[in-house]
């Protein structure tokens, strides 16, 4: 039996829901997407994985597959996992014979996967933004006129591409023109200047029903592991943005903790699953799963205060060996389908060579003592 038709585009994204599936659950993933999930159809975590154009050109072929699939399988349910498979699943939303996973309305994601639309909604409703400046063009920039507005360092980024594509910190004149403007390889278009901030990266993910944040997890970068932390103000922020727009779904956002002022500056949205999705699976929030079962309307926020992951691969931390093996959990079971997977073999095999380089490095010292991971902190809803 198929439980779950996971839809998307990006296959780090998807793989990531994979694994958050398969750490709670055996059931039956199928998967439908462009060519670059191609790979999945080895993956132990997918039943069948079905190419299909999900940009618009083939929509009424997508509609008769997963409804085929929804015929023999009753209780199957869709999920969404980036933008081209949201923007899809409203396109059809009204033939589909299927539940899907909360996401937001059309007009919603675009305002939110836009970065001038997502700053200007912010400036609106009062959260706080760098000082950006819109442009049609490149040809259209003036680099004097910035500096003086937004002074330098700057960033430079087009509106609506993931993955730090064409993000550039603009250093000075020379750079501006030799990367920007006489780069003929740099053909981004509308574009962004925005104000550089000083300080550290830390990111919001939520899930939202119809306005009402109900999970919540705050994290930051450090090194190789992903930390969670509480922090009022992007608890506040989430709790702004999913009011103001009634938003349903899951989101992603990106913001800067400013040097020396602590502030908490919004950078840009990213309203569907991300790939450090399984960060806080490891440590007890699964997006996924509060998504396919969201939480009573009267309940309050799950939130994942406490907890580190590491982003290495299982198998080059012995650390984590012993609960890839034994645990019987939901941390294991994810240890186990991050590991073992094929694919997930291959980004082994990539990474491997630094790995063995970073331990000859360090082999006097007692690196490989410890935990694995420390166990994550979820506050349940009183």
């Amino acid at each position: 039996m198929i439980n779950f038709i996971v839809t998307g585009n990006c296959r780090r994204v998807v793989s990531a829901v994979l694994l958050a599936i398969r750490s709670f659950t055996d059931a039956k993933c199928v998967v439908v997407g462009g060519k670059a999930t191609g790979i999945l159809r080895w993956s132990g975590l997918c039943k069948r994985q079905i190419t299909l154009d999900i940009d618009g050109a083939a929509d009424a072929a997508y509609v008769a597959a997963v409804n085929r699939l929804a015929e023999s399988n009753p209780h199957v349910i869709l999920i969404p996992a980036d933008c081209d498979a949201i923007r899809l699943a409203n396109r059809v939303r009204g033939r589909l014979k299927m539940k899907t996973t909360p996401i937001p309305a059309l007009p919603t994601l675009d305002m939110f996967d836009n970065k001038w639309h997502f700053h200007r909604f912010c400036t609106d409703i009062g959260l706080p933004v760098p000082d950006t400046i819109r442009f049609a063009a490149k040809a259209t920039m003036d680099f004097h006129a910035i500096v003086s507005r937004l002074g330098l360092p700057f960033v430079v980024k087009p509106l609506d591409r993931a993955g730090s594509t064409g993000v550039h910190v603009v250093s000075g004149a020379e750079d501006f023109f030799a990367s920007i403007i006489d780069n003929p390889g740099y053909d981004y278009g509308p574009l962004i200047a925005q104000r550089f901030i000083r300080g550290d990266d830390v990111d919001v993910s939520f899930l939202s029903v119809e306005g009402r944040l109900s999970a919540l997890a705050v994290q930051r970068a450090n090194g190789s592991r992903i930390d969670f932390v509480t922090s009022p103000p992007l608890e506040a922020i989430a709790t702004a943005l999913s009011h103001a727009s009634t938003y349903h779904g899951v989101m992603h956002v990106d913001a800067r903790v400013e040097e020396g002022t602590g502030k908490v500056w919004l950078i840009e949205s990213n309203p569907r699953f991300w790939a450090s999705l399984t960060a806080s699976v490891s440590c007890g929030l699964n997006f996924v799963a509060e998504s396919i079962v969201p939480a009573a309307g009267d309940a309050g926020v799950r939130a994942l205060t406490a907890g580190s992951a590491s982003i290495r691969h299982p198998l080059i931390r012995p650390s984590a060996w012993r609960s890839m093996l034994a645990d019987r959990s939901g941390q294991g079971r994810l240890l186990r389908a991050m590991a073992f997977d094929p694919p997930a073999l291959g980004a082994f095999a990539r990474e491997l060579p630094a790995s063995v380089f970073r331990f000859a490095r360090t082999r006097a010292r007692p690196c490989l003592s410890g935990s694995g991971k420390s166990a994550g902190t979820v506050t349940e809803p009183a």
